[in-house]
């Protein structure tokens, strides 16, 4: 919510959309140099006091922000810098819950677990938009700040009383040296320990960067300015992806479906992944059919690959939470993470130049294809990977 509003606010403060793009991919930065340090954190400190201290910290940047806009003297620098410093400390954040899922859960109960966590963060960046979209208007963004800042008061709160197992680990060095020294021991672990997970991060990393590029470039581009419909069909089109991935989140969480969410049917659901996408691409050959209709086809494709997708990110973080040994899984998911991140901007701007080069069937088309394939390799190199139980 904090980022649409700021957004908002900038961009009527400002008028200039190059401003707002430019502030919206700062704060994916951190995404991907500071997530590699957020799992040596979450490995080697108390989890409880991580989660606490991250949202102190928020509270604080954004109590902060709250009094210099009322006060009439925030820059868009300085919602610039809140929004970086928040997203950085959110990085940090990740690898601390994925870490601490596996000390509450039990192995059985971690697909349950992780498609409710995906349920709700679907949930937020569904519904915040729409709060955001709806307050911000009403009582302007001093007060909605405020509103942000009171509700991290209340998360910190309730994290305050959260029980976590923790072990303290002595360190051998000073507290920067120890960091890198477990960032290279994360490193070491999935590219000469168990080279699985930097198959399965590689293997994520490919299929992000091209669905996402679809997603956030594509997806636009074609309903606004190919198919020339309104902002409502791309509003509904952005809906639908967002109950996409509820429903992956909830398809996931299902009992009958345990067996299915685990490594050695990763090939499937990649499979399946490539099929589920062609309808977009068939939906540009159609003829003798109404926009709206082809429309229906088009955003049905990305509906149902949303789905799937959301499935085999269950898939992979669970497996990891798994298989990883506890004292090594902030720094296995964060490095994930960080390998992932990294590729989105390069599939963003490479989609931006296959749009104005090459005919859109082809792209879709292309882009499923080579998904198939990534199956076939994930079936020789995931295929014989132990299963998880079921409940």
């Amino acid at each position: 919510m904090l980022t649409f509003a700021t957004s908002l606010y900038i961009l009527d403060t400002t008028g200039s959309a190059a401003i707002f793009a430019t502030l919206i991919s700062i704060t994916h930065i951190p995404l991907i140099i500071f997530s590699p340090i957020g799992g040596a954190i979450a490995d080697r400190f108390s989890k409880k006091r991580i989660i606490v201290l991250a949202d102190l910290l928020c509270l604080i940047l954004i109590a902060t922000l709250a009094l210099l806009l009322f006060h009439g003297q925030v820059t868009v620098f300085l919602i610039g810098v809140v929004l970086t410093l928040i997203a950085t400390i959110s990085t940090c954040y990740q690898p601390v819950v994925s870490s601490a899922l596996p000390l509450i859960m039990n192995k059985s109960a971690l697909i349950k677990a992780n498609s409710y966590v995906q349920v709700v963060k679907a949930l937020s960046r569904f519904i915040g938009p729409v709060i955001a979209g709806i307050l911000f208007p009403l009582i302007g963004i001093n007060r909605f700040v405020a509103m942000i800042g009171v509700l991290f008061l209340f998360s910190a709160g309730i994290n305050f009383f959260l029980k976590l197992p923790y072990t303290k680990i002595k360190n051998s060095a000073g507290i920067i040296k120890t960091i890198a020294e477990d960032i290279g021991n994360g490193f070491l672990y999935i590219s000469k320990k168990d080279k699985r997970f930097l198959k399965l991060a590689l293997t994520l990393c490919i299929i992000m960067m091209m669905y996402t590029s679809l997603l956030s470039v594509a997806l636009p581009f074609i309903i606004r300015l190919v198919f020339e419909l309104s902002e409502q069909h791309f509003a509904g089109a952005k809906a639908a992806t967002g109950l996409a991935t509820i429903l992956g989140g909830i398809l996931a969480s299902r009992k009958h479906m345990s067996r299915w969410v685990s490594l050695e049917h990763l090939y499937k659901w990649i499979f399946l992944l490539g099929i589920v996408a062609l309808p977009s691409g068939f939906s540009f050959l159609l003829t003798g059919f109404s926009i709206n209709t082809i429309y229906l086809i088009f955003v049905s494709g990305f509906f149902f690959a949303i789905i799937v997708f959301a499935v085999i990110h269950i898939l992979v973080f669970t497996t990891i939470q798994r298989d990883v040994p506890q004292e090594m899984i902030g720094k296995v998911t964060s490095l994930t993470i960080a390998i992932v991140i990294a590729a989105s901007p390069i599939g963003q701007r490479f989609m931006g130049f296959l749009l104005v080069e090459v005919n859109y069937p082809v792209i879709f088309f292309t882009i499923s294809g080579i998904t198939l394939v990534i199956a076939v390799l994930a079936r020789r190199m995931f295929s014989t990977a132990p299963r998880i139980d079921s409940y």
